[in-house]
């Protein structure tokens, strides 16, 4: 099981809390690929604390990449604003190395009132997100480049670059509580908007946690 820690980003006290972290149904696959992801949500007093991973390694083509994280509230809540994100930027070129830089800010922007909840989005460039760049890519091969990526994701200069690693984001929410929960959850993958996969959630305890 992936262990997410909450970073500097969402600092101002330390103490054990819960959180809800939520998986990909196992066997996802769009366009005929695998696709994997992750993401972690710690609600607080008036916020959301967010983590996301694309857990698919090595991918072939820009159809695994995630580029949306969609969630429903026990109370119901549709409307905050994204006050902070934060992820490595990432560049692929044409022989699948990569190259780093940041972390620096996603470039991914927050939906309104999306399918009865909030959404998280990089294809949504009414509201800001600058897609079809900066989807989160997954690791690289063990041997330290993307050996299996096609033109889609190699050197491609309108999907160049990517975000990586673990996207963080903090998500304000006026009138939200700590008690709720997340009661449901999808991960959308690809360049065109709508290609949804649905995922399932578990509480975890996170020891020593900052936020």
């Amino acid at each position: 099981m992936t262990r997410f820690f909450l970073s500097a980003l969402f600092v101002s006290s330390a103490f054990t809390c819960a959180a809800q972290q939520c998986s990909t149904d196992t066997g996802a696959m769009v366009n005929g690929l695998s696709v994997a992801a992750s993401a972690s949500f710690t609600v607080s007093d008036g916020s959301i604390a967010v983590m996301v991973q694309n857990n698919q390694a090595d991918p072939r083509s820009a159809a695994q990449l995630l580029n949306g994280v969609a969630i429903t509230l026990s109370t119901g809540q549709t409307a905050g604003t994204l006050s902070s994100s934060s992820a490595v930027i990432r560049q692929v070129g044409g022989a699948g190395k990569f190259s780093d830089a940041g972390p620096s800010a996603t470039g991914w922007a927050l939906a309104n009132d999306f399918s009865g909840g909030l959404g998280l989005c990089v294809l949504c460039t009414d509201l800001g997100g600058v897609g079809p760049s900066h989807l989160l890519i997954g690791d690289p091969a063990g041997s330290g480049n993307y050996s299996n990526a096609n033109a889609s994701i190699a050197g491609n200069r309108p999907h160049n670059p990517f975000t990586a690693g673990t996207a963080q984001f903090l998500i304000s929410v006026p009138g939200l509580l700590s008690g709720a929960t997340v009661t449901s959850v999808s991960f959308t993958f690809g360049t065109q908007a709508g290609i949804a996969v649905g995922g399932s959630c578990d509480t975890v305890i996170l020891p020593s946690v900052v936020h």
